[in-house]
């Protein structure tokens, strides 16, 4: 069995339909879009590639090699193509290539694709994914994740791209639980542990901007609380989004109820959001809510009645 077949039991991005995902958007104005890098393609260690076989590492460095050459010589298509060998391979470099290359297109030649962007990204997560954390590439890592939170940011849409946002939000999950074990930080330099914020910063604000769309304003809320918290990492796309979360936090706060929202009567559980904001929070102690006058009457009776004497005895 192939590396490439046993990759596609997990993620197999021919099963996804990109058009199926992502409406085709040429001209956006107002939306930077990353221009793809001339940098080598080789990684310096390609035992970062996660194959065990000698074979198919030598292999993969040769397609990596020559796509490098093809781009060199704007013979894009061809470059395209063996980078596509490349990730049949196995290798998370050459998704992550495919997935730049789509997603900021190549002057005239290679036009903007979004959906397959998304598709190549993920499939570039799910590869990275399967190698130890401590062999990770940062530098890798943080590119598709900073490429897969701009198409979250300003491409897509949470209910017509539900599918694949889903499959994002799962594998982004996995990559900043990972990130989270010591092993993935124990021999890393200063420079790596920014990168490893910047990544971990991008998928709190991935995971905000889900939380907000689908109402669930108090996980949102934390998440950019979350954002807020990782501070600035030196890497200027991550800085940007600690910025936006203050103003994410500053927007979310008041449409968060500070009590929980059952009624401390009679145990009333509101769960819908327009049942939450139809309770009624004590005015006195502001730490219990009521489901009506009568069991806000009841409340006060019982708990504040006679606290006005007790200051007095005081």
């Amino acid at each position: 069995m192939t590396m490439f077949s046993v990759i596609s039991k997990c993620f197999n991005p021919r099963s996804l339909n990109p058009r199926r995902f992502l409406t085709f958007n040429k001209n956006r104005d107002g939306i930077s879009k990353p221009k793809p890098v001339m940098t080598t393609l080789v990684p310096p260690d390609f035992e970062n590639e996660g194959n065990d076989n000698t074979n198919t590492t030598l292999k993969i460095v040769e397609l990596l090699s020559e796509a490098e050459e093809y781009l060199n010589t704007h013979e894009y298509t061809r470059a395209i193509t063996v980078l596509q060998h490349a990730t049949q391979c196995g290798s998370a470099t050459a998704a992550a290539k495919l997935g730049i290359i789509y997603h900021g297109g190549i002057n005239d030649t290679i036009p903007p694709d979004y959906a397959s962007a998304a598709v190549y990204y993920l499939f570039a997560l799910k590869l990275i994914y399967m190698i130890p954390c401590n062999k990770w590439d940062m530098s890798l890592v943080l590119d598709v994740i900073a490429g897969l939170s701009e198409l979250y940011r300003f491409q897509m849409n949470r209910k017509r791209d539900c599918d694949i946002w889903n499959h994002g939000i799962k594998a982004m999950k996995h990559i900043d639980q990972a990130l989270q074990d010591p092993l993935a930080t124990k021999f890393l330099s200063h420079k790596e542990i920014q990168k490893r914020r910047a990544i971990r910063i991008h998928i709190a604000y991935c995971l905000g901007l889900t939380a907000e769309a689908d109402k669930d304003f108090s996980t949102a809320l934390t998440a950019f609380q979350n954002c807020q918290k990782f501070g600035d990492c030196g890497f200027n796309t991550a800085d940007k989004l600690v910025k936006k979360s203050h103003t994410k936090v500053r927007t979310l706060e008041p449409q968060v109820p500070r009590v929980k929202p059952v009624c401390v009567e009679c145990q009333y559980e509101a769960k819908e959001l327009k049942d939450i904001w139809t309770l009624l929070v004590c005015a006195k102690c502001q730490s219990v809510a009521c489901c009506s006058k009568a069991c806000l009457t009841n409340h006060l009776s019982t708990h504040h009645e006679n606290e006005g004497e007790d200051k007095k005895t005081k």
